[in-house]
Parts: C-alpha cells; sequence; structure tokens
C-alpha cells in the first residue's frame, strides 16, 4: 500500500509541474468570472438563487472533463515517446501497481480540478446572490446530485481515454478520439434511435450521463438508472482488465 501511495504521490506532483496543469486552473477561474457575470446580468431583476446557479455551473464540468481526459488520454502514452516507461520498468515494482498509480493519479487530479471549480463557482455565486446562500431548499440537492453525477460521468470519459492511451500508446489518439465521441455521443445515439436501433442503448456514451434520468428523457425506450448503472460498471470492467492485459504484457526494450 505504501509503494502505491509513494507512486501516486509521485504522479501527482509530476502533473503538478506542467505548465497545461496550472493554465487548466487559470480557464476554470477564467470561466467561472465570465459565466456567473452573465448569469448575474441575464438574471438582474428576476427572483434567481445562489443554488439555482450552482446548479448551472454544474454544467461547466463539461470543461473540466476535457482537461482530465487530457491527462488521462496522456499519462501513460507519455511514458512511451518519451521513453520513461523504461526507468519505471525497470524497478522492482510489479506493473499492476505502475498502471494503478497512474489511473488513481487522474482520479486524485479529476477531483481537485472540480473541487476548484466548485469552490470557484461557490465564491462568485456568493459575492453575486448573497441573500439565498443559506436558503437551504430543494435546490441544495439538486446541486450536490448534479455534482455527483457530473463527477461520475467524468470518471467514465477519463476510463475511456486512459484504456485508449494504454491500448494505442497514443495520446493524440486517445484524447482526440475521446473528445470526438463525447461531443458527438449525442447525435449519433438521436439518430440510432430515430431509426429504431435499439441496440445503441448498451453504447457506453448513451449511458454515462446518468442526470439525462432526471432532468431529460433518455435516447432509447427501456432504459432506466438502473440499467445505465449496471453497464457503466461492466464497461468499467473490461476497460480495467484490457488494460492490465495489454500493459502486462506488453514489450519494452530496457
Amino acid at each position: 500500500m505504501q509503494t502505491l501511495i509513494n507512486l501516486v504521490t509521485n504522479e501527482t506532483i509530476k502533473q503538478a509541474s506542467l505548465t497545461r496543469t496550472w493554465m487548466s486552473l487559470g480557464i476554470i477561474l477564467f470561466i467561472n468570472i465570465v459565466s456567473s457575470f452573465f448569469v448575474y446580468i441575464l438574471f438582474d431583476g428576476v427572483q434567481f438563487s445562489f443554488w439555482e446557479f450552482m446548479r448551472i455551473s454544474s454544467n461547466l464540468l463539461l470543461v473540466i472533463q476535457i482537461f482530465c481526459l487530457i491527462i488521462a488520454g496522456d499519462i501513460v502514452s507519455n511514458e512511451f515517446s518519451g521513453g520513461t516507461i523504461k526507468l519505471l520498468l525497470i524497478r522492482p515494482i510489479k506493473r499492476k501497481a505502475i498502471l494503478l498509480s497512474k489511473y488513481v493519479t487522474v482520479l486524485v487530479w479529476a477531483l481537485l480540478l472540480t473541487t476548484a471549480h466548485f469552490l470557484f463557482s461557490s465564491l462568485l455565486g456568493i459575492i453575486w446572490f448573497y441573500d439565498s446562500f443559506f436558503d437551504f431548499s430543494v435546490n441544495f440537492f439538486v446541486v450536490a446530485g448534479a455534482y455527483v453525477l457530473r463527477f461520475i460521468e467524468m470518471i467514465l470519459i477519463c476510463s475511456l481515454a486512459f484504456t485508449l492511451s494504454v491500448l494505442t500508446r497514443s495520446s493524440a489518439f486517445a484524447i482526440g478520439l475521446t473528445i470526438f465521441l463525447t461531443f458527438t455521443s449525442n447525435t449519433m445515439m438521436i439518430l440510432l434511435s430515430e431509426r429504431g436501433q435499439e441496440w445503441g442503448k448498451y453504447f457506453l456514451l448513451a449511458n454515462t450521463d446518468l442526470q439525462q434520468y432526471f432532468f431529460a428523457t433518455p435516447p432509447f425506450e427501456g432504459m432506466t438508472f438502473g440499467f445505465s448503472v449496471i453497464v457503466n460498471v461492466i464497461y468499467l470492467a473490461v476497460f480495467c482488465l484490457a488494460s492490465v492485459y495489454v500493459f502486462s504484457k506488453r514489450d519494452v526494450e530496457v
């Protein structure tokens, strides 16, 4: 366990030393400032609460999701392209532990960036809508649920990018394909649904957005919250097995 903790710590520090990480935090702060200002202007003079603002801000987690999937799609393949994978594998540490530490690091950064976004949004929300901060109505639970479900979706998308990175050893392919699928999945699911292709409900990206069961309508008939949870768990298990198998068996000249 201590070995895994040390590996995760080293990987986390390594990511923190990258310029893109601090740029991501800067972009998150900038987007929050701009969006909060526009929301305030848009709803000026209208009854609008702090918690309604936080519900809207949860949609900005899509931006954090992109930053996280970039980390996920690069954290393994970058070791191969840079040749540093040799330095990792010559150490008396099992490959599974190395791979697990990198995945956990992705989860850590996803949590850190999501927390940063939440804190920025909360601070700005208090500034603009401070009167309703202590109004703990049903909106509080809506906001909590929105953030949790968005975070789960983020983990699933990052897991896809991470697996593609391990399988292909290409950061560009893993990141590019995941971003493409993320932004086109809704359109693809609608097209499949309209053509009566019910097998589309078994696609991962048809099930990652669990908010669709509370704030929208699932793309295919017969889909339920429990169904999507089971499908997501199965995909995560497949991603795990595929990543571990390929990373453990891959030959690397050391």
